[in-house]
């Protein structure tokens, strides 16, 4: 990674040390944003998600140790480095233990100032060279996302089979290809199928393979990703679209770890971790006899469940950032600069199509509007429609986000009670229970 890639963030109440730092990093060529006191310190942190943090001990607002423990809790992976006029060991001490990177006592020289932040971020980009920075496509500062981070860092020690669910364009697969690169089956293939695009005959023979002759155009034998992903993983993609033949064959593979390539009779073992994902209700499927309930808890050994993008909006800073840089260097235009009310505007979008629609309007944008700033006026309301007016979207995602907010409100009001949330709602507990269960919503959300 380039230094004019490096984002740092520098919080620094006497003006004169703020310019000096700002001033020896610009020529090294980072990428500086500064605030003057703690709380401006904060906003900006969330606003730019900054590579390092360099921030001074004591602070109008906010102090430099509350900064170290809320970026810490927001992301434990960013480096922090502490500066002090009141530089003593025990002050160093306790800012290491508290997750800084390093320590600076006032007065310190440019060269050491410079070696410290070439150390630390060093040793940044080696680890995302090493796959362990795993979250890096994954932006998330909101408990809910740090919550799931934390989970996916636990599954990643299991081989368990893992079924994702949320909306569509939400992120399971950056989810899925997280817990594989945490996982020691991170240097093996990660293959993914998306079940729904693919006829019955074509998904048996992508999953499992053929052998020549097997049927008409099979001139020769081709492995399917079950035996290409032996050791690794394989992520099912809308998995509630298999059909019920499918079903069978999916199952076998499971319980045994075997299977055989369509129109053999060798038995192939494989050692695969499985991860699957729907947007579908796949109980409800059960129901109506459209999916085995025997493979659904087979799949649903350790769910995991992400949230839309309109129940974390306070991530859409940092995402606009992380999409923004990365599609202007693939459209060769400059960086632009992003106004306060203009990332507003887009927070109170409720991006029904989530992520993959923010991708999508941020990379269009891009194209037309060649200026160096963005503000709210460029951002048009024939493309995003305010959230008062008809959201766009599906049917069924705009009633099971109605739903979903009707159930944490009511949880709200009732103090947690599911008894009395159920009787808000006009529902019977077992219902309520199974509701909170689809769309994740854990005891303390109501809290």
């Amino acid at each position: 990674m380039n230094n004019s890639e490096m984002r740092i963030l520098v919080i620094e109440d006497d003006e004169t040390m703020r310019s000096g730092i700002e001033t020896v990093l610009r020529k090294s060529g980072y990428t500086i944003e500064s605030a003057a006191d703690g709380n401006t310190g904060s906003r900006l942190y969330r606003e730019t998600q900054p590579e390092l943090v360099i921030t001074d001990l004591k602070l109008p607002g906010k102090s430099g140790m509350d900064l170290l423990q809320e970026f810490k809790a927001s992301n434990p992976d960013v480096p922090v480095i502490l500066i002090s006029a009141y530089g003593t060991i025990d002050i160093a001490v306790n800012a290491l233990k508290l997750g800084a990177r390093d320590f600076i006592a006032k007065p310190f020289t440019i060269d050491e100032l410079r070696t410290k932040v070439e150390h630390v971020l060093e040793g940044t980009v080696r680890s995302d060279a090493e796959g362990k920075n795993v979250f890096h496509e994954m932006v998330g500062t909101t408990p809910v996302m740090q919550e799931l981070f934390g989970k996916i860092r636990d599954v990643a020690r299991v081989d368990s089979p893992v079924l994702i669910t949320g909306e569509s364009g939400s992120g399971k697969e950056l989810a899925a290809r997280a817990i594989h690169r945490e996982s020691h089956r991170s240097s093996e293939k990660f293959l993914a199928v998306n079940c729904g695009a693919l006829t019955e005959t074509l998904l048996e023979s992508e999953l499992f393979g053929h052998e020549k002759g097997a049927f008409t155009g099979a001139v020769q034998q081709h492995n399917g990703v079950f035996e290409q992903a032996d050791h690794g993983t394989i992520f099912l993609d809308e998995v509630g679209e298999i059909s019920p033949r499918m079903q069978v064959k999916l199952l076998r593979v499971l319980q045994n770890h075997t299977f055989h390539r369509v129109g053999g009779g060798e038995e192939i073992q494989v050692d695969i971790r499985v991860i699957a994902a729907t947007n579908q209700d796949l109980k409800e499927g059960i129901r109506q006899d459209n999916f085995r309930e025997d493979l659904y808890y087979r799949l649903n050994v350790v769910p995991l469940y992400i949230p839309p993008l309109r129940n974390r909006t306070d991530d859409i800073p940092a995402l606009v950032r992380r999409i923004t840089q990365e599609k202007s260097s693939l459209l060769g235009r400059q960086l632009p600069e992003w106004t306060e009310s203009a990332v507003e505007k887009l927070q109170n979008y409720a991006w029904p199509g989530n992520i993959r629609e923010l991708e999508n309007f941020l990379e269009r944008l891009l194209v037309f509007n060649r200026t160096d700033r963005i503000t709210a006026r460029d951002i048009y309301l024939d493309d995003l429609q305010d959230r008062d007016t008809l959201p766009d979207g599906s049917l069924p995602e705009v009633l099971e986000s109605t739903e979903y907010k009707m159930i944490l409100n009511a949880l709200k009001k009732a103090g947690g009670v599911k008894q009395q949330a159920a009787r808000l709602l006009g529902i019977n507990t077992s219902t309520l229970y199974y509701k909170m269960e689809k769309y994740g919503i854990q005891d303390e959300a109501s809290s």
